[in-house]
């Protein structure tokens, strides 16, 4: 059988290469993390091009704003500048950080891969997610090549590199987006499986107590399930140390994509009343540039949607791990000390070290958090909407 899967992975890792986006290189047989000189050598190079044509851009004689719109008043252009600003500086800050922090990058590479090798059997449950997840980067991506293209025709010709340096800095963005979606994936999946084997224990411990066997056996089969327990536990321990090294690899980067999503909210809000307000003719846009632009929009969002809901389901999985560990005070009867002992253990762990996710420690990542920023989006766009209906 074809492992279509693993062909995505390598696609997605030389895709990564050839952008700039990855310095370092692994193998997906081994889990071997390692430099080589030729990548370094090209990843100096495609960045150092990268950061010289930027700064030829930023201070040679053009000053290009927008690829849609042909014609704005002073808030739309701002609008544009701080969105186009905002996707551009996190490009430049992920391919940054991935200097500054390129040991720790490795050596979380290497625990994810580490842990995707020795636990392989959870890798079938995520194949469709992972298609998911990269089609629907795939489609950002080319979406913006289309918009770039039909933008040729109502731009001078000394707009196109900054055109391109714009779709080059999304193209980086999205991928780091992509790569810490899957390593929450691998983090969902495999707690998906932890759980189920924590069900079996914890159903085992629940019958051993209500129906003991005689004292010899008693013993042994509290022996295999206290060492099962405390393999479930140490991995949980992995899981959550792998959790801890993304939310400081990826801080940064966390930055720039969650004001980047907020900004784009607000100001697909804005310019939608400005469509309706003005006409899409009276902006200077042709219909085929509407009609990418909320197609884009949609396969953004939904992008950004799937890398939120597979934090939230690693929040959920721990939560039900908790609540499993919280059954023991349902057994019938006392067990073998061992296992008792193999129980709060597996409690104190999980309580001294509560799961988490934060970007930079500035902002936890859960639901009742992002609907604030849902409520947030809706207050600032009415606000936008009604400085433009006062003001132009």
């Amino acid at each position: 059988m074809v492992d279509w899967v693993s062909w995505i992975l390598e696609a997605v890792y030389s895709y990564g290469h050839l952008i700039g986006a990855s310095n370092f290189e692994f193998s997906w047989q081994t889990g071997r993390v390692f430099t080589a000189k030729s990548t370094t050598f090209y990843a100096i190079a495609i960045n150092s091009l990268m950061v010289i044509l930027y700064s030829y851009q930023w201070i040679g004689p053009t000053n290009e704003m927008n690829l849609v719109f042909g014609k704005e008043n002073q808030l739309h252009e701002c609008v544009v500048i701080i969105i186009t600003g905002m996707r551009i500086s996190g490009g430049l800050v992920t391919v940054l950080n991935r200097w500054r922090q390129r040991s720790q990058i490795m050596d979380l590479t290497r625990n994810v891969l580490r842990l995707f090798l020795n636990r392989p059997q959870p890798r079938k449950m995520a194949r469709w997610r992972i298609s998911t997840k990269l089609l629907t980067g795939f489609v950002t991506d080319l979406l913006q090549v289309i918009i770039t293209l039909d933008a040729v025709g109502r731009v001078n010709s000394q707009f196109y590199m900054g055109m391109a340096l714009q779709f080059w800095m999304s193209a980086i963005l999205n991928l780091a987006v992509s790569q810490h979606y899957l390593i929450m994936l691998l983090i969902l999946t495999q707690y998906q499986q932890l759980n189920c084997e924590l069900r079996q224990v914890v159903d085992e411990s629940r019958e051993l107590s209500r129906n003991p066997p005689r004292q010899g056996v008693f013993m042994t089969r509290c022996c295999s399930l206290a060492d099962r327990l405390e393999s479930i536990a140490q991995l949980q321990s992995q899981l959550q140390s792998i959790v801890h090294q993304s939310d400081r690899v990826f801080g940064v980067q966390g930055i720039t994509v969650y004001g980047g999503y907020y900004m784009t909210m607000v100001a697909t809000a804005y310019l939608t009343y400005s469509i309706l307000k003005n006409g899409y003719e009276e902006m200077h846009m042709t219909f085929k540039a509407v009609i990418l632009s909320y197609t884009w929009w949609l396969v953004y969002y939904l992008d950004g949607a799937l890398s939120m809901f597979v934090i939230f389901f690693v929040l959920d999985e721990h939560k039900k791990m908790m609540v499993l560990l919280e059954e023991r005070t349902l057994f019938a009867a006392d067990l073998d000390v061992r296992l008792e002992e193999s129980y709060e253990s597996f409690q104190l762990q999980v309580t001294r070290n509560p799961f988490k996710m934060e970007v930079m420690k500035l902002y936890e990542i859960n639901r009742s958090r992002t609907m604030a920023m849902f409520a947030s989006f809706i207050t600032h766009s009415i606000y936008l909407i009604q400085y433009d209906m006062e003001n132009f």
